[in-house]
């Protein structure tokens, strides 16, 4: 059954610009950020959801979603709420992603790949995360770079006006993570 939760204003405007992009573009969210946008249904939630958690994404792919962290919903505002990413087939199926939405936007505008942040676990330094960065993902982002970009500016414009800059994703979600315990 699903939390009673109102949508927050920075995932409304994000649905509002994914209809803007498919309207104009043809285009979506997805196919930019790498999910599809959906708000608290109970269809897109796996036994490893924690039950408190408000998903708002899935990736399409392996039942990959992502969530509002509420801590038994004694959070109110999901504005505030921090983001976790549920990979139902991983061992490891939930981890903490982003303080709040706005940051996990802004690590999207840093990283320009989403899904770097699965295979967070296993960096073990700065440089094992920036190895892998660059040999696994910086040639699709580099292939992709118009496309992003057009994207990254409609984000900020229309979404994350004003959104803080995560220079180094490593060491903000390294931190988080000490800052932050999830059950």
């Amino acid at each position: 059954m699903p939390l009673n939760y109102k949508r927050p204003e920075t995932l409304e405007k994000l649905v509002q610009l994914d209809q803007e992009l498919h309207q104009l573009h043809g285009q979506t969210v997805h196919d930019y950020i790498g999910f599809y946008i959906s708000f608290n249904n109970d269809d897109d939630r796996y036994e490893c959801t924690p039950e408190d958690a408000v998903v708002f994404g899935r990736t399409g792919v392996g039942g990959d979603h992502f969530a509002f962290y509420t801590f038994n919903q004694t959070l109110k505002d999901l504005e505030e709420a921090p983001i976790i990413f549920i990979q139902p087939m991983f061992e490891n199926a939930v981890n903490l992603v982003a303080r709040n939405l706005r940051d996990f936007l802004a690590l999207f505008i840093t990283l320009k790949e989403i899904y770097v942040l699965e295979r967070f676990e296993y960096y073990k330094s700065q440089s094992d995360f920036i190895k892998d960065y660059n040999e696994n993902y910086l040639k699709d982002i580099d292939s992709r770079e118009s496309e992003l970009q057009f994207f990254i500016e409609e984000l900020r414009e229309k979404v994350a006006e004003g959104i803080t800059d995560i220079n180094d994703a490593y060491a903000y979600i390294t931190d988080l993570r000490k800052e932050i315990q999830l059950p």
